[in-house]
Formats: structure tokens, sequence, C-alpha cells
């Protein structure tokens, strides 16, 4: 027999913790609002009443309203355009986060920085939305406002990097090797949250959409890494290594289809990566821990 790999069904199985099983389950009852939710059933959705009541990023954030709306309104739309301008557009959408930012920015094949800042200032004397909730944006310890940090420095090393960033993505067909090199830029370095967050986008576009690593390598950003505390009964917040983080996720990714219901949707790795982000708060939520920032909105009577 040839020796067995880590992450392997039949190794992992056996030393599932049981907080493993009530990951799986919290999954299965998200995706099966979802599903609920998408074919005109009456609301509530779930018989879970803290997804009822908060926002939960649904299993695979291509279900979700802003990626899907990227997908076919911004990266769809400019699918033939350089890949360094692609890259530099994921950036830009991703780091504001937001639909409606977007709409008012526009896609950019230039570097406009000033462009860029009066849109962000414009919406804030309206009372509109710069950025989006999900992320916290890194001020990079300059003391200027949030929007010019972002537009001024971390936009504009990737600008200056685009087309290297674009190539390296041609050569080694790896978001590993991609993502390594997008965190050296200031903005995406610690945990590499917001570059997994971009080159996630990116690996629906022509850049990236060969990479032979998309189930073999994913970085754990900070929630997910709560998330497999909580699963493997560490502290919250105890500081885990990049390699055992991604051990944990494949041994979880390796067994999903063992524990998940039939209807749930083929997983990638990087799913079990973002659920488990999405668990850490559902968890803090029915301990008691706290609450979701985001609730969920109640459709009205009819809907």
């Amino acid at each position: 027999m040839g020796k067995k790999r880590f992450g392997d069904p039949q190794v992992s199985e056996t030393a599932l913790p049981e907080a493993a099983h009530q990951f799986f389950d919290f999954m299965g009852r998200r995706e099966q609002l979802r599903i609920r939710k998408e074919a005109g059933e009456p609301w509530p959705w779930s018989g879970d009443e803290i997804l009822n009541t908060y926002k939960f990023t649904n299993v695979k954030r291509e279900d979700d309203r802003t990626t899907r709306w990227m997908r076919e309104h911004w990266t769809g739309c400019h699918a033939d355009r350089p890949g360094g301008e692609i890259i530099f557009n994921c950036a830009l959408f991703r780091y504001f986060g937001t639909v409606e930012f977007a709409e008012a920015v526009g896609w950019q094949i230039t570097f406009n920085p000033d462009h860029i800042i009066r849109v962000a200032e414009g919406r804030q004397r309206e009372g509109l939305r710069v950025f989006t909730g999900a992320y916290i944006v890194p001020s990079l310890s300059i003391r200027r406002p949030k929007h010019e940090v972002v537009t001024r420095v971390i936009l504009a090393g990737v600008w200056e990097h685009r087309n290297k960033l674009a190539n390296l993505a041609r050569e080694t067909e790896s978001w590993r090797v991609v993502t390594t090199a997008l965190r050296e830029l200031p903005g995406f370095g610690g945990t590499g949250f917001m570059a997994k967050e971009v080159l996630q986008d990116l690996m629906h576009t022509r850049v990236m959409g060969d990479a032979k690593d998309k189930n073999t390598w994913c970085p754990a950003g900070p929630g997910a890494r709560r998330g497999l505390n909580r699963i493997w009964n560490r502290p919250i917040h105890h500081a885990i290594t990049e390699k055992l983080a991604f051990e944990e996720m494949a041994a979880l990714f390796a067994v999903a289809p063992l524990h998940l219901p039939s209807f749930m949707p083929e997983l990638e790795l990087h799913d079990i990566q973002f659920q488990l982000c999405e668990f850490d708060k559902y968890e803090r939520a029915r301990r008691g821990e706290g609450k979701p920032k985001a609730r969920y909105h109640r459709p009205m009577m009819g809907n």
C-alpha cells in the first residue's frame, strides 16, 4: 500500500473533532437557506434563528450578490483587457468592496488617483457608503483619510507592479506564487487576507483561470483561523502557523463530502476557508460572545 497523505478521508476521519460536525451542519443549513430563498419560498427560510437574524456569506462566494455583480458587470465585460489592468481593477473593487462604489468610480484603464479620491469624497459628503463593512481596511500607520491611503499607497503599489504580477500568473499558473508576490505590497501582507480575496476574483478571469493549485493551497484569514481554533478546541485567538492552518483546512476539505448533504454544491478548498470565518461568527452569536455586525433585513410580507 502507498503512503497515506495528510488530508485523505480515511486518515483524517479518525481524528475529526466533534466541532467539525457542527461546522458541516452549519454549512448545510446555510446552503439550504439560500436554496429556499432562491426558490421563492416564503420567509423564514431557515429554522435557525441566528441564520434568520444575521447576515452570513453563502457557502459559495459566487452566490453572493456583490460577487455576482462583479462577475457580470466588472470582470465579465472586461474579460479581454490586459492582465495587469484586470489585476488592478480586482484590487480596486475588493478594497472598496461595494457595487455602489464600483458603479460610481468605473473600470480604470489608467491610474488616476485624483478621480478615485474625488468619487470617495463625493460619496462621503452625500452620506453614501465608500467602503464595505466586511473588511478591516488597514491604515498602514499613515495619518491620512482611509480612502487616500488605499488609493495613493495600496492601489498605487498594485498599479506599479500590475504587469509583473500578470507575467508571474502566466508563467507559473500558481495562485500561491502570485498571492505571495502580492503580499509583498503595502496593504496585502499580514495573514494575506486581502491578497487572497483579490486572487480569488482573478481565478474567475483569464489571468488566473488555469491555476493548477486551486485545491492544494489556500491561506487562512483571521476569521478562518478563529474558526479552526474553535473546531480544534483551542483558545479563540490562539496564534497558529500558516502551515497548520492549511493542514487543518485540507483535512476538513478532504472529508467534507462524507458529512455534507447531497444538495450541497461542489466545493473548493477556498470555500472551506471562507466558511470557517462564517462559522466563527455563528458560534460567537450562539455562545453569547458577541453579535455579527450585519443584521439580515427581513423581506416584506408577500415578498
